[in-house]
């Protein structure tokens, strides 16, 4: 039970179980009501003064919201399949360690599964490609080098055979043509100084006939020589020689676009399995995300209470307690759904609060009440924005609920900001101001007369207003 003495007293009583309804704050305290009612019968007729028991004072009344818990929210990743195997009734007594709801998991658990099977190839085939791509580095270093060195042979190929090689074999076949001429003039020469010799020697005709006959083929296989060679002089000169330099311009020119080509397409090569490699690497980091994600997903599915306590369906929000669809869903084989608080754990020993919602002129007067109270007044958290039905969440200071109650229930508090044994306190109707600011009212004499008597103001609770000096017991106030 709160409690609370002299200036702030809280005096609470157990009024049924909780429900959903917003709170409200009452009217005056039934004391300060019947004195206003005498006070009114009186209003029209004379008022003697007289001291008696002043305050300010409300009263509130809401529910019991334990401060100490442990709410069943899941937030997950990826996983959204949370299927109960064991779910607790509400108000079950859960001791700390225990689970308090127990989750089915061997549909993760094969997940988690395939998830790291899924990771061990991702991982086996980024390797590979990363040792592919390292070794297709050194390879189109390699057939780079090679495609230059033969643009290289064959341009070298070209520039010798235009330089050297072409004058030489031209050359070459000049002295060919030469020699065979040569040739041929030395068997003509020698033929016919056969022909002299043996018209001045004693040589058997027969066998002068055969040398003749022999040197005169000889002269004759000489012709033919040079008639040959100038015919091969000829193919060499018009044909083989310009195809020769054709084909060694061509195998350059081939080379040259092999050399481009490859210094395009080998890099091209690199960078396409560059981009394999890369693609391979974030699908590695994307399964190493989704495996870290689902494990963490797998431990929400482990619900260990912290503390000794009992399980309340739905959760306690914006002054209320909410079971929302809980009941519905808390059972074997139900779905629990995610961004939502469905469990509630309560701490045993919990200190409770009470929580009410009150309209924006209640908190208004609260307010004021709470500014002109003194030191001791109530320990009180007023939202500063109302919700979305237009009311303000007001909490008192949680306290330990002694005799034990129930997270909650109803109960009601009684809230004094300010507290005077005795005090001379009039109506606010009987009180006047002038022009000037200050208050007095019309004070009935002893011969009968009136008079304006000023008066200084204390506190105001709404109906009475406390009078600090200007007035004494006995005095007889005009309406």
């Amino acid at each position: 039970m709160f409690t609370k003495t002299l200036f702030a007293t809280l005096a609470l009583s157990l009024v049924s179980a909780a429900q959903e309804e917003p709170a409200v704050i009452s009217e005056k305290s039934p004391e300060s009501k019947g004195d206003l009612q005498e006070m009114s019968k009186d209003a029209p007729k004379e008022l003697t003064v007289k001291a008696s028991p002043f305050k300010i004072e409300t009263k509130i009344s809401g529910i019991l919201v334990p401060t100490k818990t442990q709410p069943l929210f899941l937030s997950p990743k990826r996983w959204k399949n949370f299927v109960i195997e064991t779910a607790p009734q509400h108000g079950a007594e859960i001791k700390k360690g225990e689970p308090i709801i127990v989750f089915e998991t061997e549909s993760i658990d094969k997940i988690l599964v395939e998830q790291k099977d899924s990771i061990k190839e991702k991982e086996l085939n980024f390797a590979i490609a990363n040792r592919e791509l390292t070794e297709l580095q050194q390879k189109n270093t390699l057939s780079l080098a090679s495609s230059k060195r033969r643009l290289e042979h064959a341009e070298a190929d070209l520039a010798y055979h235009e330089t050297t090689g072409l004058p030489a074999n031209k050359e070459e076949l000049a002295n060919r043509l030469q020699q065979t001429e040569d040739f041929l003039t030395y068997q003509k020469e020698e033929l016919v100084q056969l022909l002299k010799m043996y018209e001045e020697d004693d040589i058997t005709e027969e066998t002068e006939e055969i040398i003749l006959t022999r040197q005169k083929a000889r002269v004759r296989d000489a012709k033919n020589n040079v008639k040959e060679q100038k015919r091969e002089n000829a193919l060499s000169l018009e044909v083989r020689f310009p195809r020769e330099l054709i084909s060694l311009q061509s195998t350059v020119e081939k080379a040259r676009i092999d050399y481009a080509t490859a210094k395009l397409n080998l890099e091209r090569k690199f960078e396409l399995k560059k981009l394999e490699v890369a693609k391979l690497e974030r699908a590695l980091t994307e399964a190493t995300t989704a495996l870290e994600e689902t494990e963490a997903d797998r431990s929400l599915l482990e619900v260990i209470a912290e503390f000794d306590g009992h399980v309340f369906y739905g959760e306690f929000i914006d002054g209320q307690w909410k079971k929302g669809k809980a009941p519905e869903f808390l059972k074997t084989g139900g779905k629990v759904p995610t961004e939502t608080t469905f469990l509630t754990l309560v701490d045993n020993s919990s200190p409770l609060a009470l929580h009410a919602l009150l309209e924006s002129e209640k908190v208004k007067e609260m307010q004021s009440a709470l500014t002109n109270g003194e030191e001791n007044t109530p320990k009180i958290e007023i939202s500063p924005y109302p919700n979305l039905a237009g009311k303000h969440l007001v909490a008192l200071e949680a306290k330990p609920a002694e005799p034990f109650q129930f997270p909650a229930q109803k109960d009601e508090a009684e809230l004094v900001f300010y507290q005077v044994e005795e005090a001379i306190s009039i109506p606010n109707s009987v009180v006047k101001t002038r022009e000037d600011g200050t208050s007095y009212v019309m004070l009935k004499l002893s011969e009968g007369d009136s008079e304006e008597r000023e008066v200084q103001l204390g506190k105001n609770n709404g109906d009475l207003v406390e009078i600090l000096s200007g007035l004494e017991e006995g005095q007889v106030i005009l309406p």
